[in-house]
């Protein structure tokens, strides 16, 4: 948009003035003379301020500024009518222009008429082809209605087929002079029919010169969607199959009839083609089959703008999820018999017409089966609505539930998209449902409450009032609260989901055995698992119950309960702020942080994760873990509250990592001889003050994280063949036994060894000959003999003429003086990529 107001802005300029072709019109346009400038690059001298020449110019603000910030809020605003509208949507937001529209194609809605009653309608401006309603008869675009009404119809315009198969056209103009000729006429060329699923889906019956004569004609043949896309994954199931014959497809590009695939025969009553270009473009997507044979269509991710006009009698399920649907579609007439409806993620939000940008309607009576909202064009006997992220602001309350009695799945669930939320015309409550629900999810969105209004009968039911519900999700809505429970009489509940709200545990879950997951992660209200006497363990005797994830869970100061869950393989309690201890009968018992009873029906667990810096400062009864037979992962942080030994693992035939860091536990590491699947282990920062023990024949143990405690000594490792981090550093390992660094001879993956700040003194010779994957060894501030070094130099050297390779580090540095000949392993070795550090 050019600015060319010398009056307003002084100079001839696009955008900026760096925009001017010719600096001579520049400066003629501020009125001056180009031989003057020599004067203006000389007036800094004389005091002269860029203020003066600004007012010389009669320019009351710096010009560039001005412009720039013009040109900003230009692209911003062109910026914003391209979200608001586009060549698939009509524009709205009370566009004011002041000047000249123009574009290749335009939508804009007008009043038809005056008057406080007067229809709001859509018209289309398109220079980019002959217009669609426009008529070829010369006379359609006459001024004088009368003669319009003489134009013959064509292509574009619409015929009524009534009762009989007979066309109807609109009253004939009888006027002089009358229209004469064919009344009915088209430019149509007839198309070769291209796949054998090209079946004709109706005849007709048409009177010619007196005869009759019989068309056979394909209604809906091809369906075609238009989408943008460059990779494409659609699938239609049909009902069956016509004459054995599969169903076929094509994709074209609009704009080039020749660029198109074929897809000829695909599959059977299932029929799916998976589509890739390189590019982005406009495509068709065309099938060819009869509307009335399908059963189920899913076309997703394409950018569909717009439904084909065609009717699938028989469609049990839609799914036009990922597309780019504005205006909801009348589903009544496309597919009056559906059960399943998919459409997430469609910006039903960008509706061109308001009352359908929200599912509300103010002045709904609460009861009524016809809501007033876009709901309406859902046929009643819908089971399954899917419409993640598809519109915001409220919903009112009870249109579900009255509008669909025999729903099962209710999901509006967001993984992106509009989301709804409390708004001008109230707070965001959870929608109420038919008791005929099995699944409601409704996470990631700004609900707050549950509505404790709901009669809990006929069709409105709140969500602790559903007696037929199996799976719950209402996680990650932030502000969610209130009273929250499981009817007494649902057992089919199996999953439930209160992670990222407010909500507390539910009341009524304990003794449900269908129940298997329960998910409260930074359920910051979730309250005690346990609390005896008073309250009993939430889900106690949940039998069935398969993982309790309550990941940063609001569980600070519960005690542990006995876990009654025979089925349980997960439990989750990192972050928790848990107590710890438990109860001897209903009297509290603190004596162990984890007493002998907490898991002794828990059986099947296979994941126990404990992480909390309240726990007791106790420690965990030995025999704690003793049955869990199953066992494969065990996590437990205190932040140096837990003492005592580390429990025992002589029952955990199957546990796989043991990462029991930054806790306070003492005496030896656990030898691990019954756990031959283990493949990691980090007690780093504990005060463990016995021995290293022999580890041998542990096939795949890959980790030892033995750091930060107060060890005194270390035994052997035999057959390690997988073992590829052994972290020792800052113990007292040498204080007690040989001082001697063990043979890793049976350890040949080893790659990083750590043991600095040690009291080693001695080598055993071979140790490292044969470690050819070594990358990093530190011993530094160990005080190593200048014997134990050489010899230590000597095998490395041995081990490189064995490999040749580089990049290997040894840290050697505050372990003392070397010898001669340690000293020219080390110029050897360094000349061969090694990084060598020594005193």
């Amino acid at each position: 948009m050019a600015l060319r107001n010398p009056k307003k802005f002084g100079l001839d300029v696009n955008r900026v003035f760096a925009d001017v072709r010719d600096k001579i019109v520049a400066l003629n346009n501020i009125n001056l003379p180009p031989n003057d400038l020599e004067i203006i690059f000389g007036s800094a001298a004389a005091g002269a301020q860029l203020a003066d020449w600004r007012s010389f110019s009669r320019l009351t603000e710096p010009l560039h500024e001005t412009l720039d910030r013009f040109y900003r809020d230009s692209t911003v605003f062109n910026s914003l009518v391209n979200l608001r509208a586009g060549t698939d949507g009509a524009l709205f937001g009370n566009l004011k222009i002041n000047g000249a529209l123009s574009g290749s194609a335009i939508r804009y809605r007008y009043i038809d008429g005056t008057g406080s009653g007067a229809p709001v309608k859509f018209a289309d401006i398109s220079t980019s082809r002959i217009s669609a309603w426009s008529s070829s008869d010369s006379r359609a675009t006459n001024p004088d209605p009368i003669i319009q009404g003489r134009a013959k119809i064509s292509y574009g315009a619409r015929i009524k087929i009534v009762s009989g198969g007979q066309l109807e056209f609109g009253t004939q103009e009888t006027a002089s002079p009358a229209v004469t000729g064919p009344r009915l006429q088209t430019s149509i060329v007839p198309q070769i029919k291209e796949f054998d699923s090209e079946f004709p889906t109706h005849k007709i019956e048409a009177t010619i010169g007196g005869s009759s004569v019989n068309f056979y004609a394909m209604k809906g043949i091809p369906i075609i969607f238009k989408g943008f896309f460059r990779s494409l994954d659609a699938t239609i199931k049909l009902t069956q199959l016509i004459n054995n014959t599969p169903a076929s497809w094509k994709i074209i590009e609009t704009g080039n009839a020749n660029s198109y695939s074929n897809y000829a025969n695909i599959g059977g009553t299932s029929s799916s083609i998976s589509y890739r270009s390189s590019i982005s473009r406009e495509r068709f997507i065309q099938f060819y089959y009869n509307p009335d044979n399908i059963l189920e269509a899913t076309i997703t991710s394409a950018n569909i703008s717009e439904l084909p006009a065609v009717k699938f009698s028989n469609a049990e399920k839609l799914d036009f999820s990922y597309n780019n649907l504005r205006n909801f579609p009348d589903i009544n007439f496309i597919a009056p018999n559906i059960i399943q409806l998919l459409l997430r993620r469609n910006p039903f939000y960008l509706s061109e017409t308001e009352s359908e940008r929200k599912l509300q309607n103010t002045s709904y009576n609460g009861t009524s089966q016809t809501t007033g909202t876009v709901l309406d064009k859902i046929p009643t006997t819908l089971k399954e609505i899917y419409l993640e992220g598809t519109f915001g602001g409220t919903i009112t309350q009870n249109i579900f539930a009255n509008r669909f009695p025999q729903l099962t799945v209710f999901d509006v669930g967001r993984g992106g998209g509009r989301a709804f939320h409390p708004d001008s015309v109230g707070s965001s409550v959870l929608p109420n449902v038919p008791n005929s629900v099995e699944t409601y999810s409704v996470q990631a969105n700004d609900f707050r409450s549950i509505d404790t209004s709901a009669a809990g009968s006929g069709n409105i039911f709140n969500i602790n009032q559903l007696t037929n519900l199996i799976n719950l999700n209402l996680s990650s809505n932030y502000y969610l609260g209130g009273t929250f429970a499981i009817a007494t009489n649902n057992v089919v509940i199996k999953n439930i989901s209160i992670s990222g709200t407010g909500l507390p545990f539910p009341t009524g879950v304990a003794g449900k055995n269908s129940l298997e997951s329960f998910s409260g992660s930074y359920a910051r209200n979730s309250g005690s698992l346990v609390d005896l006497p008073g309250k009993s363990y939430v889900f106690d005797n949940c039998t069935n119950l398969r993982s309790l994830s309550l990941y940063a869970a609001g569980l600070s100061g519960s005690r542990f309960p006995v876990f009654t869950n025979p089925s349980l393989t997960t439990l989750d309690l990192r972050q928790t702020g848990i107590r710890g201890g438990g109860y001897n009968g209903n009297a509290i018992d603190d004596t162990n942080v984890i007493p002998r009873k907490t898991f002794q029906y828990a059986t099947s667990l296979q994941n126990l994760y404990i992480e909390s810096s309240n726990l007791l400062t106790a420690p965990i009864d030995f025999n704690a873990l003793s049955d869990l037979t199953q066992l494969q992962t065990f996590i437990y942080r205190s932040y140096g509250r837990t003492t005592g030994a580390v429990p025992s693992f002589l029952s955990n035939p199957s546990i796989s990592n043991i990462t029991a860091d930054r806790n306070a536990f003492t005496g030896s590491p656990p030898s691990l001889s019954s756990n031959p699947n283990i493949y990691s282990v980090n007690l780093s920062s504990n005060k463990l003050d016995g021995i290293i023990p022999t580890y041998q024949n542990l096939t795949k143990l890959r980790y030892l994280y033995l750091q930060s405690n107060q060890l005194t000594d270390i035994g052997e490792f035999i057959n390690l063949p997988t073992l590829e981090y052994l972290y020792i550093q800052d113990n007292l390992i040498g204080q007690t036994g040989g001082a001697e660094i063990p043979d890793f001879s049976d350890v040949p993956a080893i790659r990083y060894l750590i043991a600095y700040n040690n009291q080693f003194k001695y080598y055993t010779p071979g140790s490292f000959t044969n470690l050819y994957r070594i990358r990093f060894i530190d011993l530094s501030d160990n005080p190593l003999t200048e014997q134990a070094m050489e010899k230590m130099l000597e095998d490395l050297y041995t081990n490189y003429q064995t490999v040749n390779r580089g990049s290997v580090t040894i840290n050697l540095r505050g372990c003392g003086p070397q010898s001669e000949l340690a000293l020219d392993f080390v110029v050897i070795l360094r000349s061969k990529g090694w990084s060598i550090t020594i005193d």
